[in-house]
């Protein structure tokens, strides 16, 4: 069974297009998850996927 940190790594992966992610896609794979969102953005930057259509106005 994949741990939390890869189940996530790999729905990001699913998820994203041409290397971006909505961020209510984000929020929501750390909902159902059960993570924290605040290491979302470090994650994906370390995946080379870009946040897109930010809820807060802070990945543009």
């Amino acid at each position: 069974m994949l741990s939390n940190d890869e189940t996530a790594k790999q729905r990001f992966r699913e998820s994203a297009v041409n290397g971006r992610i909505a961020c209510s896609k984000c929020f929501e794979i750390a909902d159902e998850l059960g993570l924290r969102k605040d290491g979302i953005a470090s994650t994906l930057t370390a995946m080379d996927i870009k946040i897109v259509q930010c809820q807060l106005g802070c990945f543009r």
